[in-house]
């Protein structure tokens, strides 16, 4: 009974009290689909786009690895005894044919096709087959890994190419349609929405500015053409995140501003060139917020000596909240702004410096990655590395070499070195500063603190 008092009173104070909701009720009208006649359909804006999608088939050779824990099974010497010569491992690695499929879009008529770098690398054969059922065989003319963006052409002529549209003009909530190649059905056609724009961060890609949508890709569809209801390319479609590797609702394109930097630095220039500011950079959190008194923009740690940024006038403590007029909200949008600039071009960045905001002129210089085969250092023998966002990267390991076989791999992330000579963990940045670390040592006389994938780990060396 005292619950039953307690309700009527909660509702009695409900009804008296001022809660204005905003509240509707009136009728609506629903129409048929197909009233007086008319049928819904985007046919139109297929009809217009899929000439200019491409289905696309790869060959590579792949070498067969034998896995370490079979490899020192097979060298036991209590297997050998036994087995004899079918206990014997094989000494080089198998090769066999490998095929993939996916998608392509035709962005000039005498026969250049964009695709994703993941679908046509490494290939030693790239098939393409156009709406009309010709088939050719495509010269890889550049790729671009950090963007997942590759360039191929055909031999053809008066092929319909696609339109592009800027895509910096798209907002979440347009209807777009996905067509591609999803497991090498054929031409496909999906439909949904853009859900997000300017996603980064997702860990695909080094340069990252996603459009989000809904409308289903799937395998095969990477490379496939994003187009807005006029048939105008928006984007390429990239990835999906699925826990089971079919559409989840979840799916990626690069946008079409930056596919077209992209490609057209890799037609004229056979490779792309990006700007480069020098500043180290970090997000504005919630702490850093508090004590510079701004909750939005790029905050700059340091700048480089004899950069863009220094001879700009940039400092350490700056935060960036907008190049040429466009709004910066992470350190992911502003890598992107400025890389896609390109090299000489001269930017405008608004900052916020003690309370006051100013606008500073910086000339952009190009991006420079240092590449180094190592050869005079004992550890490293064999490995190729490289300096990318002040990371050192493994870009290659010979085999059968002593980086081989304690388990280095093409993309490991070097954070750290100990060393017997330190006795303490130092963060190298640098190939020149690991090579000074691991100068004149010893096998067994170095830890690596090696990141793969998300994991971190310790190799000795």
């Amino acid at each position: 009974m005292k619950k039953l008092i307690m309700a009527i009173s909660v509702s009695v104070a409900l009804m008296a009290g001022n809660l204005n909701l905003k509240v509707d009720n009136s009728n609506i009208q629903r129409i048929a689909p197909n009233q007086n006649g008319l049928v819904m359909s985007y046919s139109s804006v297929v009809q217009k786009v899929i000439p200019s999608v491409v289905n696309i088939s790869t060959e590579k050779m792949v070498k067969t690895k034998i896995p370490e824990q079979f490899r020192k099974f097979f060298e036991d010497p209590f297997f050998k005894r036994f087995f004899g010569p079918f206990g014997q491992m094989p000494k080089e690695p198998k090769e066999h044919k490998e095929y993939a499929l996916g998608s392509g879009v035709i962005v000039t008529k005498d026969g250049y096709i964009v695709t994703n770098n993941h679908v046509v690398s490494g290939a030693t054969k790239i098939i393409v087959k156009l709406h009309d059922g010709r088939k050719y065989t495509a010269k890889l003319i550049g790729t671009d890994p950090k963007t997942d963006i590759a360039i191929i052409k055909i031999d053809a002529k008066d092929l319909k190419p696609i339109t592009i549209a800027d895509s910096s003009k798209i907002k979440v909530g347009d209807i777009v349609l996905a067509i591609g190649n999803p497991f090498g059905l054929g031409e496909t056609v999906t439909h949904g929405i853009i859900s997000a724009l300017n996603r980064t961060s997702i860990g695909l890609n080094d340069y990252e500015n996603f459009i989000q949508t809904d409308a289903a890709i799937n395998p095969g569809n990477s490379g496939g053409a994003l187009v807005d209801l006029k048939g105008r390319l928006i984007g390429i479609n990239s990835a999906i995140i699925s826990r089971s590797g079919g559409n989840n609702g979840i799916g990626f394109a690069i946008p079409s501003n930056m596919m077209k930097f992209v490609i057209t630095s890799l037609i004229k220039h056979g490779k792309v060139e990006r700007g480069y500011l020098g500043v180290m950079i970090s997000n504005i959190d919630s702490s850093k917020a508090k004590l510079y008194g701004i909750d939005h923009g790029v905050l700059i740690n340091k700048v480089e000596p004899k950069s863009a940024a220094e001879a700009a006038g940039l400092k350490p403590g700056d935060i960036i909240v907008a190049v040429d007029g466009e709004e910066v909200k992470n350190a992911g949008e502003l890598r992107n702004k400025i890389a896609f600039k390109g090299p000489d071009a001269k930017v405008n960045i608004k900052v916020y410096r003690n309370g006051k905001y100013i606008t500073l002129t910086a000339k952009l210089k190009a991006l420079k990655t240092k590449v180094e085969t190592i050869d005079n250092i004992k550890l490293l023998e064999g490995v190729t590395l490289k300096e990318d966002k002040n990371h050192i990267v493994i870009d290659k390991v010979a085999p059968n070499t002593y980086p081989a076989m304690v388990g280095l791999q093409k993309g490991d992330i070097i954070l750290r070195v100990k060393t017997v000579k330190t006795g303490k963990w130092v963060d190298v940045k640098s190939i020149d500063e690991l090579k000074k670390q691991l100068k004149d040592l010893d096998r067994g006389d170095a830890l690596l603190e090696i990141k793969r994938d998300d994991s971190i780990f310790i190799v000795q060396m």
